[in-house]
Order: C-alpha cells, then structure tokens, then sequence
C-alpha cells in the first residue's frame, strides 16, 4: 500500500522517514498551513495569571512561547501546565522550560479526565489553542465551575481553494491511503465538486488519530468503518505502528484468499476425438467376446485409479483446510498475546502514571511548605514580586489603553513606596522616576473635558421647551363695508358694531375651535429620552474612539432638538445648539505609543 499523508509543511516528513523504515512508500502532501494569530495583552495577562494553562498541540505552545516572549510577559512560577499528548508536553518543555502533565488518553476526554482538572471551581483557567477547534475541554471545565478564558494563538487554513490538484496527484501516484490529523484536513480532502475524485474517494483507506475524526468521515462524507483505522496518538510512532498493522492485516486477508483458491481442484473436460473407420471385416464371435473381456478389465483398472485420485484430492482439501485452521489460531494466539502484552503495558502504565501523579502530590505539598515557611522567615518590606509585577502591568493598562496619565503615575509611586525598604534597587527607582517624569509632561488628553461637555448637555435635556401646542392661522376678516340693500340691516347693524368694537380691543379669529397640544406628556418624555441617549452614545463613542458612532450620535442630537425643541426666544436652546455645533467640529487626537521603562527594569531586578 501507498499512502499520502496530508500534515502540514515540515511535520510530515518525520512519519515518511518512520514508514521507509518499515519499506513503506509515503507521499507528503500538506493540505493544510498554519498561520499565526496574534494574542490580545489581555489575554497573555490573563495567561499570566492563570492557575492552570492547557495546551492543545505544539503549534499552541510554539506561536503562545514566541508571542510571550515578544510582548515580555513571563508565566507565574505556581502555575500548572497540562499538554494533550507527550509530544506536546515535550515542546513546553523545550519552548518554556517547564515540565507539564500529559494524559494517558492523548485527547480532549483523557485531558479532562485528568485528576487535577476534577476539582476546578473558582480556579483561573486558560486554553491555549488554534481558532476553531472541539469545545469538550471549555464545556467540561465551565460546568465544573472554572474561570474559564480561551487564547487563540493559530489557525488552518486550506493550502488551495479546491482539492482538485491533491486528487489529480494521488490518483497518478496510486495512493490507497491517506493520513488525516484534524477535521479541517478532511473537509480540505474532499472539497472537490468532481464526482469522479468523490468516487475515488470512496474507496480509500483513512487513517485518523482521533474518534472524532472517524465520526466526522462517516456521517459527513459517508466512509464505511472499514475504511477507517484510529491510531492509538497523533505521535509519528503511534501513526506509523498503526499503518503497519493495517499492511499486516491487508496482506494476510489476501494469502487466505489465494490460499483458499487454490485449494480448489480444477477439472478440465477432456473431449476425445472418434473416428469413424468402416470394417470391411466381419469379427467372429470369439473375437467380439475376447474384445469384450479386455474392455471390462480396462474399465476396472481405470475406475479403482479414479478412486484413488478422488480420495487423495479429498486429503489434500482436508490437509489444506487443516493448515489454514491452524494458522488461523496461531493468528489469534499471536493476537491474544500481544492484547495481553498490552494491557500489562497499559497496567504498568496507569501504575507509573499514578506512582507519579503521587509523586508530583507529595513533592506539592512539600513545595508549598518550603513556601510557607520561606515566606514567614523572609519578609519582603510588605510587597511581594506578583504585586510588584500587578502594579507594572496596571500601570502599562493604565497608558495604553486608558490613556490615564495621572493614575498610570499614581501607580507608579506605589510601585516605589513598596520597594522602598529592598535593597538594589538604585535601577529600578531610576526607571520609575524616569516613567512619572515623562507622563506628567505630557500634555492632558482632552477627552475628559469633551466627556464632562457632553455630561452638562445631558443635565439640559429637562430644561429645553418643547413645541407643545401648533398655534393656527388666523382668519381672513370680513369685509365691514355696509350694504346699500335694505334687506341687509341685520348685517349692516352686525358690521357697524365691529366697526365700533375694534377702536377699543382686537380679537384675533380662526377655523379651529379648540387648541390641542402638539405633543402629550409621554410623547414629550421619550423626545427628552431621545435627545439624552444621542448624547450618551456620543460619550461612549468617543472614549471608545469610534469617529463615526460619536459624529453620528451628534448629528441625530442635532436633528431631534431642531424639530421637536423650541427655538424662539429660549437662550437655553441657543446654548445647547451652539455647544452641539463645537462638539461636531472636534477632532480625534491619537497619541503615540508610550513605553514604560519600569516594566523592563522590574523584570531585572526580580531577576
């Protein structure tokens, strides 16, 4: 069998060489490639932090070593690492110089199997992991009561758009199976729309290092269980003793069929010629009985030969048939043993796993004993280095993304009241006096005047008057000229008496006989609410630099309180227009990035 195996670049290379040992032809063809997600400051904080870091594969603790390194973050001393398998474990050691505690079962249920993940309520929990990925770990914990966080520090993504060309090439190449490490490397397989690549397929052999994966076959791609092996990891080793064993079992399923099709006897009809020969001759009846005689000896030798034969093929069946019984038990014998060679293995396994976890128990306690009795002989001046280092990390947040000044050098000047009684730190307090010098030289950031503006805009809302009532348009007079009709007295008497009434009062007219109120009382209530959550939006909007959110929340401000507000003779309205107007002008200041010295310096002194 050929088989192609799909990791990604540079990690598939190992198995091909493990498998040309064994004179197994292999052909590398990464489906997949990783790339690089960058961690927020919080979450490497929080990393910091944790109680407890699991980590899923290498590239997790790769790309989480190197970005931890970068942003000079260092992982507190009492925090416990697991990795999901020894390869894993192997790299935290080799990338973080700390050891960690892998599983048995090198997957998500051995992990959370774990007895140090048993009782986790209240415990600061992080996973470090690529985008995407099964979420058994996070539900499990959660429902354990842990503080939960996650820390996507990768992602995969399909090295082409299609699958078309892996196809073409393993077809050429004659593959019969693939190795498949993740979901995402199958659903990248089979992205092809060609019926004939699904076809082809189909008839695969799929070698998966997790159930997950094989479930993932059947029930998305419709992969019968023959045509899936789980190996026992995800290590080359496991992957290449699993490929073995399936050659192993290929190669004896195809002796017992050429051993069962020869056992079966193949009887050619022979077909004898006549010939027809004319006998002039007449045979006397001596002759005839003599001929006679002799065919009826023939014809009995022959039958007692048949006989023989007969009965030797049958012992030939039957020893043939024998040899295969018997090596079918020696198959199962040999099967047998080694299922029992490897439950003494995992029996002595689980006691070595056991004897260490023990071990790991014991030397806990005593190392928090150590601890315990370290700290009550030796007292640091009130502040030890984890709050040293909060009060570093607090102050970073407090300048880059507060960009509160003033309370970053508050934190500063506690941060050298609690060195104040160590010895060495002539460095350290020259780097904090430094960083407090050059933050109160910067100028003030104007957000918090713009903030206190918006605040006194919001206090006005209740104050402004409202359009309360839609004053009609007054009647056209009537003419008061008088009539010459003397049928038009009642009229010309009417006309003369408000002839007579408007040299001493004026009386205004209109077609509307009553006046209502343009707004009522719960309609004029939501219209202050309106105007009052425009402007709490533009607040939020501008501490959290989002220009379009806070001009717009200013423009809707703008628009409520010119249609709905009344604008005649209202000094108040005049005042909040006018500030609204100036608030739409202002411009969003970026500061440069500001590094602290007192970070770096803390680092060495603890050092």
């Amino acid at each position: 069998m050929k088989f192609a195996i799909t990791r990604p670049q540079g990690k598939g290379e190992a198995l091909a060489t493990e498998l040309a040992k064994s004179n197994i032809s292999a052909l590398c063809t990464p489906v997949l490639t990783l790339n690089s997600v960058q961690a927020t400051p919080q979450q490497l904080l929080d990393a910091c932090d944790a109680d407890i870091i699991i980590f899923i594969s290498q590239d997790a603790v790769q790309n989480f070593a190197q970005q931890l390194q970068a942003d000079g973050f260092s992982l507190a001393t009492t925090c416990q690492l697991i990795a999901v398998g020894e390869q894993t474990a192997e790299a935290i050691k080799l990338c973080l110089s700390r050891s960690a505690i892998a599983p048995t079962r090198q997957d998500s249920e051995g992990v959370v199997a774990l007895a140090e993940l048993q009782d986790v309520e209240a415990q600061r929990i992080v996973i470090v992991k690529g985008r995407g990925g099964r979420t058994h770990i996070a539900k499990t914990l959660k429902a354990r009561g842990a503080l939960l966080s996650t820390c996507n520090v990768y992602e995969r993504v399909a090295e082409h758009s299609t699958s078309e060309s892996w196809l073409d090439h393993w077809q050429a190449s004659k593959i019969d199976g693939i190795v498949v490490t993740s979901n995402a490397a199958v659903d990248a397989i089979f992205n092809s729309r060609q019926a004939a690549h699904q076809n082809w397929l189909q008839a695969r052999m799929f070698v998966v290092v997790s159930e997950r994966t094989a479930q993932h076959l059947k029930i998305q791609y419709k992969i019968t269980d023959t045509q899936i092996v789980v190996s026992a990891g995800a290590s080359n080793g496991a992957l290449a003793q699993t490929i073995c064993g399936l050659i192993s079992q290929q190669g004896s399923a195809m002796t017992e069929k050429q051993e069962s099709s020869a056992s079966i006897p193949s009887n050619e009809p022979q077909q004898m010629e006549k010939k027809s020969t004319k006998n002039t001759a007449k045979l006397s009846k001596t002759a005839v009985l003599a001929l006679l005689v002799a065919l009826t000896g023939v014809a009995g030798a022959g039958g007692v030969y048949v006989y023989n034969q007969q009965q030797a093929i049958k012992q030939d069946a039957q020893l043939t048939q024998l040899a295969a019984q018997n090596a079918q038990l020696a198959s199962q014998l040999t099967a047998t043993q080694k299922a029992l060679s490897d439950i003494q293995a995992q029996w002595q396994t689980q006691q070595q796993v056991m004897a260490a976890q023990l071990n790991k128990q014991q030397q806990k306690v005593e190392q928090s004993l150590q601890q315990t009795l370290s700290q009550a002989r030796q007292q640091v001046g009130g502040a030890v280095s984890s709050e040293l280092r909060a009060l570093a990390r607090y102050a970073e947040f407090k300048v880059a993304s507060e960009r509160d000044y003033l309370g970053a050098v508050i934190v500063l000047e506690r941060l050298e009241n609690a060195i104040s009684e160590e010895v060495a730190t002539d460095a350290l307090k020259l780097a904090i006096n430094q960083d407090i010098a050059m933050l109160r030289a910067l100028p003030k950031p104007s957000t918090e005047a713009i903030y206190m503006e918006l605040a006194g805009l919001i206090s006005q809302v209740d104050k402004l008057p409202l359009k309360t009532i839609d004053k009609p348009k007054e009647r056209a007079p009537e003419s008061a000229e008088l009539s010459r009709d003397i049928s038009d007295w009642q009229a010309n008497i009417v006309r003369s008496w408000q002839q007579i009434s408007s040299d001493f009062f004026k009386l205004n007219r209109h077609d509307k006989p009553v006046i209502d109120p343009l707004l009522d009382a719960q309609e004029q209530q939501l219209i202050r609410a309106q105007l009052r959550s425009y402007l709490q939006q533009a607040q939020t909007a501008f501490l959290d630099d989002q220009q379009s959110i806070y001009f717009k929340a200013l423009d809707g401000a703008q628009v409520t309180l010119t249609k709905y507000f009344k604008s005649a003779k209202s000094s108040a309205f005049e005042s909040v227009q006018e500030q609204l107007e100036v608030l739409n002008r202002s411009e969003f200041k970026t500061e440069k990035d500001i590094v602290l010295l007192t970070p770096a310096a803390l680092k060495e002194w603890l050092k």
